[in-house]
């Protein structure tokens, strides 16, 4: 067939439509979320490892009742 017309096709198709939407938002909030992680100024795992400096012997109970 011919390239042109399949092009076309696709182009005015409301399923491509839908599929380049949801394709395209999902890169986009994936792109936003990675951006955040690297401007993060502080990092989730310090707040963890802050609260088992302070509470060694909570964090030490915690970690045997999952081993």
């Amino acid at each position: 067939m011919n390239f042109r017309k399949n092009l076309l096709c696709c182009a005015s198709s409301p399923i491509c439509h839908l599929l380049l939407i949801t394709v395209g938002s999902l890169c986009a909030i994936q792109l936003i979320h990675t951006h955040a992680h690297y401007k993060m100024n502080v990092d989730v795992d310090s707040y963890v490892t802050e609260f088992c400096k302070k509470n060694t012997e909570k964090c030490e109970r915690i970690i045997s009742e999952y081993n």
